[in-house]
This record gives C-alpha cells, structure tokens and sequence, in this order.
C-alpha cells in the first residue's frame, strides 16, 4: 500500500512508505496570505527532521510548523527573499501514525508572490 509523498531520497509519487527513509511535506501560501493552514495527517510514524521555508519577492515574514497545534520550532522562522531558510533544530517532533501537520504563516510584507514551507521527516523504526 502506497501513500502520495515527495520523498527526499528521489523517489515521488505512489511509495510504499515501509521502503522509504525520509520524505516532505509541503504546502505553498498564494501571496504570502498569514494564517495557519491544515497540510496532512501523517500515514505513519516518523520524527520531524528540518522545516525550510522559501518567499518569492516580498520582504519580511515568519514560518512556523506545528504537530498537532504545538510548534515545531521554539521561534518562528524568518524568510528569505527568493532563497531556502531553514532549521534543524526543533521540538515536538515526534509524530504518531495519524497526527497533524499544519504550517503557520506571518504576513510579509512588499507583496510575494507565495511562501513555501517544507517540513522534512525520518519514518521510525
């Protein structure tokens, strides 16, 4: 049985999750709009790894990433004008199979096209 990922071991599309490592989560934001957005119920266990975020044009702005309303990072990440951002180091992070990822969005300002924030994952064991 398959579930639809983007895994980061160059694997998309249907994958058996059992054959995977890691694999992301993404969930685009037309115009950079601030709110916090449902991204997926998790199909099995795993560990959050990394949260990126991405701002095309704009200026300003924060991200968070939140596992069943709690926040994955301990302060929100700020964007980057056309340029990945990142953080590794994160708490909450373990996601039972069924549990929520959502993404949470500060508005930018200056206008952007989209914010993208990616949330990477290790299935457990």
């Amino acid at each position: 049985m398959g579930h639809k990922v983007n895994s980061v071991d160059g694997r998309a599309g249907d994958v058996d999750l059992s054959a995977v490592r890691t694999f992301s989560k993404e969930y685009r934001v037309a115009k950079g709009a601030a709110g916090t957005y449902m991204v997926t119920r998790l199909p099995v266990a795993c560990t959050a790894i990394a949260v990126r975020a991405y701002r095309a044009g704009g200026s300003g702005g924060v991200v968070n990433a939140q596992r069943n309303g709690g926040d994955l990072l301990a302060e929100p990440l700020a964007t980057v004008t056309d340029t990945w951002a990142g953080w590794t180091h994160l708490q909450n992070v373990v996601f039972a199979s069924g549990d929520t990822l959502s993404v949470v969005t500060a508005d930018p300002a200056g206008s952007p096209s989209e914010v993208v924030v990616q949330v990477d994952f290790r299935v457990n064991p």
